[in-house]
């Protein structure tokens, strides 16, 4: 009986535990999240069932996201990244179509938002070229209805370890050293005559510790064991090495010591060490500045060998100080020691262009003087390569990095310590022999082609009958424009031959330093007519009509189409050196783009211009199978010439380069097999900003407090907000810390300097502020415009305009009438191009041969035709002025004529609009600095903004005063409490 109730007992646990086995495989692969890590994934498909096909076509990792406590998950895998490498965090969840979520990281016990609040049905944190101070745990929040969940992931950088420290006590010495993977460290001695190394087997281990995803590792000598002169202390593993050598001052050398530069605060350790024939001898340290500092003697008898140790560990950062050892029976010497207050990179950042024969090896080489021990990689195609640095006792540092193949292109070199960032771009061209084409024009004229580097000249040759191509021709010679396509020189030249008795050899020969190429033409030769007076009436007359036929095609067409987007191949130091990326030399991605045109169906047209026009159109299957989505196509008109096509087809290349962002307008497809050349992008069903704030002028306000007097409330309803997530993001919100930086602006009247207010730079790390009202479905019912939708669209053209930065684009013809809206109140940048008649558009002004911008266009690029990111900020100062004065034309009554470019030189600037704040307008005045060098970044611009928005909306809930008589009130600002943390404010 006693074994039969073991039995049954053993069987019920049994089912018990089998049972919570299922329940928790059930409630994992139930999951309502899937946590991706994707490496290389830039440019992919973030909508619908693209995301997963494109996590599927890209190195993507599953990271197992599991339930660990209630509505809490964790990933099973940490993220390993090497340092350097760009990935993206990605999770799928299956809550609701549209979850809020907010990005945090927590790190040495504090924790950071990092990627700003958003509401979107996928969600993604870019962690890009990644550093040590991004490792950490990362937390993502999520509010879905009335749940919140968290999920958590722990991020490690690989890197090489941290440069070795010493820490002292009354016997011993450790050594300590951190990185991920786990490094080892261990100590050496080397002979100063032969410079071999040892390793000390005299030494102990210390315990392993994590700090913030390294694990540190320290090794520890007894100061009787440190006799040798040149001792250091070395940590390595799979990424690299790195050494520190203990300081020692050898009054029995005459070796001379360079100075040592320390920061200030730094752990500081210095030996005065001898041999002599007799112990009978002291050793003493002095510092000349007077610090305290803790010094402890120790002698070795039997080999007569003195050692003397001191710690300095507060240092205060001055020019130089020196630390002398000194003895009763040798002579002292010294010690210089330098104290800084933060670290340095010496390096020159210049570009250089290097020309590279194709079959010889080449290494790019750069030097520099830094401190402390420095992280760098080489860049080439977006692709990170590893490395090296070495660097002498005078902290000269160099790193080459060698070829496998010279191949053309820009490599960049990205070095970093703690303290400092720098770059330096080389571009290689490899030396081509020139190739050559050529062609019969008729049987006078040849005309030929060719392509190398470098820039080849031409070289015309004859046979004289009796060989072939030894005579030089000099006249009837035509030479083209030398073109760079790439990194490649095209050129061009043809020749003429006038008094031909007979068939001739003709030779083209196209010479550069590498080679010569030459080809061989036939010219045959035809009897000339009797008629000679026909014919030269003949060709007068058809001169006269080709003459008569480009003055109309002229008249007709005068200019020429070309996207006012522009991508930045190179930029050299100056504004004015820079070259445009020609996309029609690179190829077309036809799987990625091309959409079938028999699935679009066209509506009215939106836009019409002298060479084309954008249209509504149903696509069928573009973002999901099965769905339509209403997109705008942009096409040509009928019949449009070959360079025309050659525009459109660029526009289309570029546009696949530069990506998707939330605040341009995003090119969804292509046609352009079997038809006419359509461009698909996004339709936004608000039309452009200009015409939208025109039209909002009588249902603006300038605060809530109006919009909530006049609508009573009536138009908003109670969320049920949970208080404690609700508590967090206030709280993270609430806590922000600012400083002042100075800017000196150009004025003539009497403006010499102001501040420029940006958060400070160790409390923006990595951070990305992301701005989506969640009223807009409230405010488009009540048709209202406030000062927060004005700064929202300031906030989001920038956010638009710094994503085209990052991609080396300028935009050229920045205006709100340029900016198109989007349901939600979402901005985005456009370039209406072909769509737009310019001809007719009094905001064109004809100057030279085109008619430009003039009013919303800097001085350089009015004056000197210098286009750039600067000249941009100029007009975002323009685009703000049109916004806050809800859509009236800038420089009101001042046409555009000689007064009007003699104002702009003399530093005028326009008055403040009406509705703009007083520091609204200093934004605008900041943008129209005379020295384009004195202008804000649209990154300075984004963090501004961001802190005008969270001003805005503080002062919604800081006003209790209209609130304290109506009973509606609490009940609004439980509406706007999750709203708040949706605003696209500077986070900590």
């Amino acid at each position: 009986m006693q074994v039969w109730r073991e039995t049954c007992t053993s069987r019920t646990w049994l089912q018990v535990a089998v049972f919570l086995f299922l329940f928790m495989v059930t409630e994992q692969s139930l999951s309502p999240f899937e946590c991706y890590l994707i490496r290389n994934a830039e440019g992919t498909e973030e909508t619908g069932s693209g995301l997963k096909n494109s996590i599927s076509r890209n190195n993507a990792t599953n990271l197992n996201c599991l339930l660990t406590s209630h509505n809490i998950y964790s990933a099973a895998m940490s993220v390993d990244i090497n340092l350097f490498e760009s990935v993206k965090l990605k999770v799928l969840q299956n809550v609701s179509e549209t979850v809020s979520y907010v990005w945090f990281l927590k790190k040495n016990n504090m924790s950071y938002a990092v990627c700003g609040p958003a509401r979107s049905s996928h969600i993604c944190l870019e962690i890009v070229r990644s550093t040590g101070k991004q490792a950490g745990i990362y937390e993502l929040s999520i509010r879905s209805g009335n749940s919140n969940y968290s999920i958590y992931f722990q991020v490690k950088i690989r890197s090489k370890p941290n440069k070795p420290y010493f820490i002292v006590t009354s016997r011993n010495l450790s050594c300590f050293s951190e990185a991920f993977p786990k490094p080892f460290v261990y100590w050496i001695s080397c002979n100063s005559t032969d410079g071999r190394c040892t390793n000390k087997t005299d030494v102990i281990q210390n315990p392993e510790s994590i700090k913030c995803g390294k694990t540190q590792v320290g090794s520890t000598l007894q100061l009787l064991n440190i006799k040798e002169r040149n001792i250091s202390c070395c940590a390595v593993n799979a990424f690299g090495r790195e050494c520190s050598q203990l300081h020692t001052i050898d009054l029995t050398s005459n070796k001379s010591y360079p100075e040592i530069i320390l920061k200030s605060g730094e752990p500081f350790f210095i030996r005065c060490f001898a041999w002599y024939t007799s112990f009978r001898y002291a050793i003493n340290l002095d510092d000349e500045s007077g610090e305290q500092m803790q010094s402890v003697h120790v002698s070795f008898y039997g080999p007569w060998l003195s050692m003397t140790r001191m710690l300095l560990s507060s240092f205060q950062a001055r020019k130089s100080r020196n630390i002398t050892c000194s003895s009763d029976v040798l002579p002292s010497k010294s010690q210089s020691l330098k104290v800084i207050d933060c670290g340095f990179i010496d390096m020159n950042t210049s570009c250089v262009q290097h020309d590279i024969d194709p079959t010889q090896d080449f290494c790019l080489v750069v030097e520099f003087r830094a401190y402390p021990a420095v992280r760098c990689a080489w860049i080439h195609n977006s692709k990170v390569f590893p490395c090296s640095v070495i660097t002498d006792e005078n902290l000269h540092s160099k790193s080459e990095y060698c070829l496998k193949k010279n191949i053309p292109g820009k490599y960049i070199f990205y070095v970093e310590n703690d303290d400092v960032r720098r770059r330096k771009t080389f571009t290689l061209n490899v030396l081509q022999k020139p190739e050559v084409q050529c062609k019969t024009i008729n049987e006078k004229s040849v005309s030929c082609k060719s392509q190398g580097y470098p820039s080849p000249t031409w070289l015309w040759l004859k046979s004289d009958g009796n060989s072939s191509c030894e005579v030089e021709i000099k006249d009837g010679i035509t030479k083209g424009r030398a073109e760079r396509i790439g990194y490649i020189w095209m050129s061009n030249s043809t020749l003429n031959v006038e008094d031909q008795a007979e068939t001739a050899t003709i030779c083209s020969c196209a010479v550069n330093s590498v080679g010569k190429t030459c080809s061989e033409v036939l010219l045959k030769n035809i009897e000339q007519s009797n008629f000679i007076l026909p014919t030269v009436t003949g060709l007068c007359g058809l001169c006269f009509l080709l003459l008569f036929a480009l003055i109309l095609r002229k008249y007709k067409k005068k200019y020429k189409y070309e996207s006012q987007l522009r991508m930045l191949q190179y930029i050299g130091p100056s504004d004015n050196e820079y070259i445009y990326i020609d996309f029609s030399v690179l190829p077309y991605d036809i799987k990625k783009w091309e959409f079938p045109r028999e699935n679009l169906e066209f509506g009215d047209t939106i836009g019409s211009g002298a060479f084309g026009k954008v249209v509504t159109a149903k696509a069928f299957g573009i973002s999901k199978s099965g769905v339509s989505l209403q997109v705008a196509v942009k096409m040509l008109k009928e019949n449009p010439d070959a360079s025309e096509k050659d525009a459109l087809m660029s526009e289309l290349k570029m546009m696949t380069q530069i990506g998707h962002h939330n605040n341009i307008v995003n090119l969804l497809g292509a046609c352009t097999a079997s038809g006419p050349i359509y461009l698909i992008f996004e339709y936004c069903p608000h039309g452009d900003l200009l015409n939208y704030l025109k039209s909002k002028r009588d249902s603006f306000h300038k605060t809530w407090s109006d919009v909530v007097k006049d609508n009573h409330f009536t138009f908003y309803h109670n969320f049920n907000e949970d208080e404690k997530f609700r508590d967090r993001a206030v709280t993270v919100l609430s806590n922000r810390s600012y400083t002042f930086i100075t800017t000196e602006q150009e004025n003539d009247k009497n403006q010499d300097n102001q501040e420029l207010l940006t958060p400070q730079p160790e409390i923006l790390q990595a951070e990305e502020l992301k701005y989506q009202n969640t009223r807009k479905y409230h405010e488009e019912d009540l048709n209202i415009l406030t000062l927060e939708d004005l700064l929202s669209f300031s906030y989001q053209v920038a956010k638009g305009m710094e994503f085209l930065e990052s991609k080396l684009c300028i935009h050229r013809d920045l205006a709100a009438r340029n900016i198109l809206i989007n349901n939600g109140k979402e901005a985005k940048i456009c370039d209406f191009g072909l769509a737009r008649d310019i001809v007719t558009d009094s905001n064109y002004v004809v100057k030279g041969n085109a008619r430009l911008p003039v009013k919303w266009m800097s001085p350089e690029s009015i004056f000197e035709g210098i286009y750039t990111i600067k000249s941009d900020v100029w007009s975002y100062g323009i685009l703000l002025w049109e916004i806050f004065s809800l859509g009236i034309n800038p420089y009101p009554g001042i046409p555009v004529d000689a007064k009007f470019y003699k104002l702009l030189q003399s530093g005028f600037k326009m008055e403040q609009p009406f509705y703009a704040t007083d520091e609204i307008y200093f934004l605008m005045q900041s943008c129209w600095a005379v020295d384009s060098k004195k202008r804000p970044s649209f990154s300075e611009l984004v963090s501004y903004l961001g802190y005008q928005i969270s001003n805005i909306e503080a002062q919604i809930y800081q006003s209790n005063e209209t609130c304290d008589a109506d009973d509606n009130c609490s009940t609004l600002k439980s509406d706007l409490m999750w709203d708040l943390l949706s605003v696209n404010t500077p986070l900590i």
